[in-house]
Parts: structure tokens; sequence; C-alpha cells
């Protein structure tokens, strides 16, 4: 989830709940307020009719063209004692000029006249006004709610788009910075001082790195390239005493396992050299390869090395495979990949390359998923050492395929490892 909207869903629930408390109280203010007038209108209307009753004067029509009605009746002292309160009640009540009983608002109060007669006057106002303006109100309150709450959400994620634009630009440069390879400088352009600060940070680590891998490459290189001569010194002189009549048997079978030994250690010298030269792009040729022939071609020949381990090949292919690249590098990439196949595959196994317009995919039987994240990690080898192995030939892969913009990608399904090469970057 991207940063701004994970800001703006937890902005959204301190915000529904103070709207939403607004709304109800600004509701409930305005039904009480609603009310409270209704019962003063109830209020002076009562007393105007008492102060007539009490004076003598004339009382006007029950149903005196309006709403409101009222009447008047004599209860007991005793009635009169237990109801001294004013009170105030939903009822329903008749009006005459809708012939019907409507819901109204009823105040009832008891008075005594100047005889020291008690009487019950109650009258009633129509509340459907009221409630239709009650209904009114919640509705357009929560119209209110609602325009309100998508509008401070909508200006939440443009402020924030906008405020966001610099670290957006930074995760951009991440996204296409490649180790080793020139690149945009880190933008800084903002007046942010937690952005600049990021951006400062970032390319300090980037040009600490940028040293370090340009160390090691030429640490690397200049090993290897300063081990070469002593190494094949050491591997002639030991074929020649090799070559003695001299020795005895015992002798000879250690100088045996010594120049073993030293021949493993010139091929990890000839591997690390050729991972050197590939990463500092020494291999500008480019020809258009078909690397659908050469992976047949490879397979036939392993076919023939590893045919004592009675393994079954099958090669399919539904397009052809020309990439433009240099071929010892494509070499590389094809060579590693399918004797890594045969390598790891069990006695009897089967191995399958199927090529496609967009890449190809080398598999073999296995017995348990491997770990991907250090597959191609230099000198891993997940199920142990094998006599021969440099570990690094699935690193020399990869890295051919980061410097011609293909990938190299690893998945383990129905028991086989699957080693899948498309030409584009996947995402």
């Amino acid at each position: 989830m991207k940063l701004v909207y994970k800001l703006t869903l937890t902005f959204i629930v301190p915000l529904v709940v103070t709207l939403g408390l607004w709304g109800w109280l600004s509701y409930r203010t305005m039904e009480r307020k609603i009310h409270a007038d209704t019962d003063m209108i109830l209020k002076d209307y009562a007393s105007d009719i008492i102060m007539r009753k009490l004076s003598g004067q004339e009382l006007p029509d029950r149903f005196n063209g309006a709403y409101n009605t009222y009447y008047i009746k004599e209860v007991s002292p005793e009635y009169a004692e237990a109801n001294q309160a004013v009170v105030y009640e939903d009822a329903e009540a008749f009006l005459r000029s809708q012939e019907d009983f409507a819901s109204s608002r009823v105040r009832k109060q008891v008075f005594v006249d100047k005889d020291g007669r008690h009487y019950e006057i109650a009258v009633s106002l129509p509340t459907f006004e009221q409630e239709t303006l009650v209904e009114h109100v919640l509705v357009w309150t929560v119209v209110l709610f609602v325009v309100l709450l998508v509008a401070m959400l909508v200006i939440s994620v443009l402020v924030l788009n906008y405020n966001m634009r610099p670290f957006e630009a930074l995760l951009r440069w991440m996204d296409e910075y490649v180790p080793g390879e020139p690149g945009k400088p880190v933008p800084s352009d903002t007046d942010v001082l937690e952005f600049r600060k990021l951006a400062s940070v970032a390319q300090q680590t980037v040009e600490r790195f940028e040293r370090q891998y340009e160390e090691r490459k030429l640490f690397i290189g200049n090993v290897s390239h300063e081990l070469q001569t002593p190494l094949a010194a050491c591997s002639n002189r030991l074929e020649l005493i090799l070559d003695r009549q001299d020795l005895d048997e015992e002798t000879a079978e250690e100088l045996v396992k010594l120049h073993r030994s030293l021949q493993h250690l010139i091929r990890l010298n000839r591997t690390l050299l050729l991972l050197t030269k590939i990463e500092n792009g020494q291999f500008p040729e480019v020809t258009d390869v078909d690397l659908g022939r050469m992976l047949s071609e490879s397979m036939q020949m392993y076919d023939e090395m590893y045919s004592y381990k009675e393994v079954t090949s099958s090669f399919s292919s539904t397009g052809d495979l020309t990439v433009s690249m240099n071929e010892q590098m494509a070499s590389v990439l094809v060579g590693n990949l399918v004797k890594n196949a045969y390598v790891h595959s069990p006695h009897g196994g089967g191995i399958k390359v199927e090529v496609r317009p967009d890449g190809f995919t080398v598999s073999n039987p296995g017995t348990q998923a491997l770990d991907g994240s250090r597959l191609f990690r230099r000198f891993y080898q997940p199920s142990g050492r094998k006599e021969g192995s440099t570990g690094l030939g699935l690193a020399l892969a990869y890295s051919v395929c980061e410097r011609n913009g293909m990938a190299l990608a690893y998945e383990y399904a129905g028991g086989r490892h699957q080693f899948a090469v498309k030409l584009k970057k996947l995402k």
C-alpha cells in the first residue's frame, strides 16, 4: 500500500468519528430547539386562554382556523392535587381542518379560578410540520457530513500527493539505480528539510557503495590476474614431476590429489576473472546469437559427458530466440544453466529445456525447493559442495542476464527445479 493511502486511511477513522459526533450533536441541538420553540408557543397559547378564563372574557373558538386546539374541563380537587405539574407530551389530537387525528404536542396544566373551582386546560399543536423540519434537518446533516468527508479526503490525498513528490522522485531514482553504472544524481529539489536530509543520506550511501564496489571488482580482477601465472607454473611443474619414472606409487597418488586440487583452484580463478570481466563490461562485441541452437548443442554435449547418469533430455521450441549480445557471454549463460541441470539431476532423471520467443526455461527433478534469495550468490551451494564445482555457475549466469537486460528467476513446481530466463526484466 502506498504511503499516501496509508496516511489517508489512518486519517479517516478520527475524521469520521469527529464529523459524525459533530453531525449528531448539531442534529440533536436543532431538534431540541424546534421542540423548545413548540413548547413555548403552547405555553403562550395556554397562558392567554387561562387569563381570559380567569378574567371572564369570551374564550376563543376551540378550532380557530389554525392547527392549534384546546379544551378546558373542570376537575376535582383530588385530581388537581395529584396533577399540579405542567405536563408536555406527544399524543394524537383531532384537527377539524383535517377531519382527522394527527400527531401533536400537548401541554396540560391545572389552574383554579376565583371561585375555587379547579380546571385542567390542554392545548395542542400538530407536529407534522416540525417533524418534517426535523427530517429535513437530519437529511441535510447527513448530506453535509458526506460532502465534508469526501471533500476532506480528496483534499488530503491531493495535498499529500503534492507534498510527497520529492519522496516519489527519490523512489523512482532508486528503482532506476544500477550499481556500477553511471546514473542520474539523487533528486533533492525540495524545501522540505526531512526530504533533503533523506536525499543527502542516499547520495552519501551510493557514493560509499560505488567506491567499495569498484574496489572489490578491482581487487578480485587483480588477484585473479596475478594468480594465473603462478598457478599455471605450479600445474606444469606437477605434471612434469608426475611424468618421472622414479616415482613410487604412494608419492604419485599424493601428487595426483595435489594436482586435482590445483586444477580446481585454477578453474575457480578463471571463473572469478571471467565474472569480473563481465561486471566491468569487457565484452563489448555484440552479435545476433541463436540461443535455441546454442541450448540444443549444449544439451548434446552434456548428454555424452553425463551418459553414466543415464539422464534423459527433452528439448522443445515454440519460436525463434535470437538475442543481440556477446557470443561468449551467451555461451557462459547457456553452458552454466544446462550444466547445472545435469550436475544436480539424480541418476535416471529427466532434463527439460523449453525455448520461447521471449526466453527459455531449463528444469531438472528435485526433492525440495532451494533458497531463491541466496541461490544466485557467489559460492552458495545449497546441497553441499560437489567435487569440481566452484559455486559460481549460477552467479555467472545471473550476472550475464543483468548485463544484457534479461532476468533470471528460479521456481520449484511439480517436483522440478526451474530456471527461467526472460528477455525483459520481471516486475
